[in-house]
């Protein structure tokens, strides 16, 4: 993730760079290069805003309860994977692969619509159905059937952050990678790059252990943290 100093998360509310040499962009893409992940992991909101591409329709596809619980393994071609939580089936595509090069996989709840499904599997996006059970084994069952059905084993979690306060919260994540912005937003009512909602001291558990700090760019600082529990 990438917040503001005062810990901030979108962008188009920080003051400017004082030195611009590098972009938020070039800081961001370099960093995720040297993490050498299999691909990430979005929540909805998040992959709505992606493009063009891309779109959120309010209400879920009407249609029959699906009985199709398996996963499904679209045309991804060797490509790394962009995987969204997408539990009702409102975002729609118009390509298996989104223009940074990413596969799209789809975590879907069990109560999609069968034509939803056959929607996905026409364009060729990959899509894991969620066994039934609490909000951690539900996770907990999507990760295992992206490990095992997609081969990957290191994920970066990119946002929101309602869907980073989750994994958190739940202790789904291993390390925590954030890059300083060296810029201000200031609003109180702008989100947080981590938050967790409805819950007392939702990340209380959480013990950070610092194991990597460096500038990077035109005055960002990368900070890395193990998590213990």
């Amino acid at each position: 993730m990438i917040m503001s100093v005062d810990g901030r998360l979108i962008s188009k509310y920080w003051s400017p760079l004082y030195n611009a040499s590098s972009s938020v962009t070039e800081v961001y893409e370099a960093a995720d290069a040297k993490l050498s992940a299999d691909g990430w992991i979005v929540g909805r909101k998040t992959m709505a805003e992606y493009g063009a591409d891309v779109v959120e329709e309010k209400e879920p596809m009407e249609g029959h309860k699906t009985m199709q619980t398996n996963t499904f393994i679209g045309k991804r071609e060797g490509r790394p994977l962009a995987v969204v939580f997408d539990i009702q089936g409102r975002l729609h595509y118009k390509s298996p692969t989104l223009p940074s090069g990413e596969h799209i996989v789809a975590v879907l709840g069990s109560h999609v619509t069968r034509a939803y499904q056959k929607e996905l599997e026409e364009i060729g996006v990959s899509y894991i159905m969620r066994t039934p059970g609490s909000k951690l084994e539900e996770t907990q069952s999507a990760l295992k059937h992206l490990e095992q059905d997609f081969n990957v084993k290191h994920m970066l979690l990119e946002g929101g952050a309602i869907t980073c306060g989750n994994f958190l919260q739940m202790g789904l994540v291993d390390e925590l990678s954030m890059i300083v912005y060296p810029g201000l937003d200031g609003e109180s009512g702008h989100p947080s790059v981590i938050e967790c909602q409805g819950v007392v001291e939702p990340l209380k558990k959480n013990r950070l252990e610092l194991i990597d700090c460096e500038t990077v760019g035109s005055g960002y600082v990368w900070l890395r943290y193990n998590i213990h529990r």
